[in-house]
């Protein structure tokens, strides 16, 4: 079997049978299809159940509900093709999206292919893509570029995978962004990693249920923690400087993020936490984060404190977004602080 598709469902009756229907149309036939029902309280459940009656290829899980990362295991556990795809239930795909990319694959010998992807708002196409196809690239060369987060992101969705890459790797559950979580493992383990410029996952924003669409908590600094663990797994492995410093620039990159995320979701926070209270945390954190990292790696107190005064910068950002909100004028300010900070990396290391 060629491919194993894996589908998290939860409470999408009104997206799922779409998305069905154009994972059985694909042009590649040879491809199993493993349906996890992760607890659903609508029709989701009945409708598994009534195309696993028509589609022998079609493989049907259903279980208490455990969050996106635990539907997705609970499908590599019994996934048995050569390769993995994952799509979300309230998206679809283009008909030749697994055949082209495992055509790929064979050509160019890859562990990874990645595709570009179509962002959809009610039917309308939103895509403000720089998704660029860089042929095939080495495993040092696709994570630079990743952690330089901008030609291709962490997605799992727009991406085929040896399913040997996933063995001993499995994503953390009960956390989000656990796409992040896991992509540079996967990309750690690979060889070699080929892209296809064309738009062949689309990608449904009008999803309410989204993570992007629900209000900011204390669990969205998962995005940091998750950054922070990036670094700190390139210093145990004891890998090269331009890898640690590009993993640590995507550490000021999710900062930046939670920022940006923050700030944009006021109205969203939840009543738990006020903004003051976000800020606190977030303040707290990435002096903490900063702080060890350079115990860690530096093992120099001098040193340690420089990084740790960047993160005081960052508070500054902080400051600095609530008085630009008052005056209408965030996106200019911020885009010209953003480019003060995160850089000690560069400036340091190269000094030393």
């Amino acid at each position: 079997m060629k491919i194993s598709i894996i589908v998290p469902i939860y409470n999408v009756e009104i997206y799922l049978e779409k998305c069905i229907n154009s994972i059985l149309n694909q042009t590649l036939s040879d491809f199993e299809l493993i349906m996890v029902n992760d607890g659903s309280t609508d029709r989701s459940g009945e409708i598994c159940n009534k195309y696993g009656m028509i589609d022998s290829r079609i493989k049907i899980i259903h279980k208490k509900n455990g969050g996106l990362s635990s539907a997705r295991n609970a499908g590599l556990d019994v996934a048995r093709g050569e390769y993995i795809g994952f799509v979300d239930s309230d998206d679809y795909i283009d008909k030749q999206m697994y055949e082209k990319m495992i055509e790929k694959s064979i050509k160019n010998n890859s562990d990874i292919v990645i595709c570009d992807m179509k962002y959809n708002l009610n039917g309308k196409d939103i895509s403000q893509t720089q998704f660029k196809d860089f042929g095939i690239m080495n495993r040092n060369e696709a994570l630079i570029k990743y952690f330089n987060h901008r030609y291709f992101k962490s997605h799992a969705q727009n991406k085929i995978y040896k399913k040997e890459l996933f063995n001993n790797i499995r994503f953390p559950e009960g956390k989000l962004f656990e796409d992040v979580a896991v992509f540079y493992k996967l990309l750690y383990k690979s060889r070699r990693i080929s892209f296809i410029n064309e738009k062949l996952y689309i990608y449904n924003q009008g999803n309410s249920n989204s993570i992007t669409k629900k209000c900011i908590n204390n669990k969205h600094f998962d995005l940091i923690d998750n950054a922070l663990e990036i670094v700190q797994f390139f210093i145990k492995n004891n890998e090269s400087q331009e890898l640690f410093n590009a993993s640590s620039e995507m550490y000021f990159i999710s900062v930046k993020t939670f920022l940006e995320m923050l700030y944009s979701s006021k109205k969203k926070i939840c009543q738990v936490l006020n903004l003051k209270n976000m800020q606190k945390l977030l303040i707290k954190k990435i002096n903490n984060d900063i702080y060890i990292r350079g115990l860690i790696y530096y093992k120099n107190e001098r040193k340690c404190n420089i990084i740790k005064y960047e993160s005081y910068k960052l508070k500054n950002i902080i400051y600095l977004y609530n008085i630009i909100d008052r005056v209408n004028n965030i996106k200019r300010i911020i885009k010209f602080c953003i480019k003060s900070i995160g850089r000690v990396d560069k400036r340091y290391l190269s000094n030393q």
